[in-house]
């Protein structure tokens, strides 16, 4: 198993089959969901964590790149479907695609590279920014929906910076009682990308794509935005991920929908 076991809540694994090791079952658990009490659905980077657990462990390779299409909703309690088809096997790296689905419904589509070599160069060229340390930090403002059973619930987060004029956000970001990130919760928390802007908190993810550049030495992450522009109703930008080392761990970039005038506070629209 190419991610290793965890001794944690690791709410977005998914089961193995004993007779086909390409296909996985996920039943919704509460810590996987967002949104009001009666209304619950699967949050999109725990959807992308499953598929990339999925991949690693179906190929037992670790992952180089992965990249998810968010293609419908789904919510707590469903069963799901994850099947990973590998299409191109090389010495170097192996290539898959993993569908999620509910009852044959596409939920999410996902492309990746696994594998890698291990005697080529190693250098990092982004730096992290200039910020206190986490607990320096004061604690960012409250996820909607927020509960000590959902995964907003999960998540604490302490700002360093934000700016919506130049489209910026550095925020401290860790799952609680979930331990050092591996790869899947790497992307997990790479999907509070439209968190970063007062226009585009309540909108939605059409897409994220997470790089793997190094293994996390820390629960804390530091989640470095910076919106690329506003285009057609949608928000573009990339995000780095870094430890407390200031180690460079992911690059990431997504696109979402802008959140509609009735989701934002009223001194935002």
């Amino acid at each position: 198993m190419a991610d290793g076991e965890h001794a944690r809540d690791a709410f977005w694994v998914p089961s193995q089959s004993a007779v086909d090791p390409d296909r996985f079952t996920y039943t919704v658990p509460q810590a996987a969901c967002v949104g009001p009490y009666e209304s619950q659905f699967l949050m999109g980077g725990v959807s992308m964590a499953a598929c990339i657990h999925a991949l690693q462990v179906a190929t037992d390779l670790p992952l180089l790149w992965a990249t998810v299409q968010f293609a419908g909703a789904t919510g707590l309690g469903a069963d799901l479907d994850i099947h990973v088809t590998r299409f191109a096997e090389g010495r170097s790296a192996t290539q898959a695609v993993a569908d999620l689905t509910d009852n044959g419904r596409m939920v999410v589509h996902m492309a990746a590279a696994l594998g890698g070599v291990t005697d080529g160069p190693q250098h990092q060229f982004v730096q992290m920014p200039e910020v206190p340390a986490p607990m320096d930090c004061a604690p960012s403002r409250d996820i909607p929906f927020a509960r000590p059973d959902n995964l907003a619930g999960h998540i604490e987060r302490r700002e360093a910076y934000q700016n919506d004029e130049t489209g910026e956000e550095y925020v401290w970001v860790r799952v609680r009682d979930t331990g050092i990130p591996d790869a899947p919760l790497l992307a997990l928390m790479s999907d509070f990308f439209l968190g970063a802007h007062s226009k585009t908190r309540g909108g939605r993810s059409l897409d994220n794509t997470v790089r793997m550049h190094a293994t996390a030495k820390s629960d804390w992450v530091l989640n470095v935005t910076r919106m690329s522009g506003f285009a057609s109703g949608v928000a573009h930008g990339t995000l780095h991920q870094f430890d407390e080392s200031g180690m460079l761990l992911t690059t990431a970039s997504q696109t979402g929908f802008m959140a509609r005038p009735q989701n934002l506070p009223e001194q935002e629209r």
